[in-house]
């Protein structure tokens, strides 16, 4: 018992330290955790029947931006998710089927494959492979049609996300963005070449917020 109230104010105070730290971070919003994805050969122009390849491998450690901090992300649902526009026609109901115009082929191991929304709109879904600290994610597309597309490889996990982590501050959300091909260009320019006001304005409008934070990539597909 003598133990136990000695202790005591000493607990309080430790347990005050690590609340006056959340407390005094200014986080500015959600954790904005940052995986990496590349999408290769990183070419503004592709033909139909070409291999595109797209990886995403990263250690479960992970970089977080409003803190600068790395953390340990252990058996993390990120739900990856990747869509296809079509962006040189303007679609009023807005239908993200682009993938229709490729060959998917994702490898046995993972458990990713295509998911079609209600909407019509269509995309690929399902989660990485954990494994001895590392997260796994690879599959290949195969043009079949021509046109200007707009890729995007993101993680789903929103912002409401109860994961727990070492070290996540109480109450404070989590989101997750990818970094493709280590925040190159991308092609971001190509989305002006897109007569739908979507693309060619709004997205620009905050090119981070609204295209590299979900691995956008913009390419031609010819003949």
């Amino acid at each position: 018992m003598r133990t136990l109230i000695f202790s005591f104010p000493f607990l309080l105070l430790l347990c005050w330290g690590c609340r006056k730290e959340c407390r005094d971070a200014d986080f500015g919003g959600p954790y904005q955790f940052v995986i990496p994805a590349t999408l290769s050969p990183a070419k503004d122009t592709f033909r139909v029947g070409d291999t595109i390849y797209v990886s995403s491998v990263f250690s479960d450690e992970v970089f977080e931006r409003q803190t600068q901090q790395y953390y340990k992300l252990e058996n993390w649902q990120f739900f990856p998710t990747t869509r296809m526009d079509k962006i040189d026609v303007v679609d009023s109901n807005f239908v993200q089927d682009g993938l229709a115009d490729f060959e998917y082929i994702i490898p046995v191991q993972y458990d990713y494959d295509r998911f079609d929304y209600g909407s019509g709109s269509i995309g690929l879904l399902g989660e990485y492979i954990y494994q001895d600290s590392e997260y796994y994610l690879e599959f290949k597309l195969i043009p079949q049609q021509s046109g200007l597309y707009y890729f995007t490889q993101f993680a789903a996990q929103g912002i409401d996300d109860d994961q727990d982590f070492p070290g996540r501050c109480p109450r404070v959300p989590s989101d997750t963005n990818v970094e493709l091909n280590g925040g190159a260009d991308n092609n971001i320019g190509f989305l002006q070449n897109s007569p739908d006001i979507y693309y060619n304005e709004r997205v620009l409008a905050r090119p981070q917020e609204n295209f590299h934070n979900f691995g956008g990539y913009c390419f031609y597909v010819v003949e």
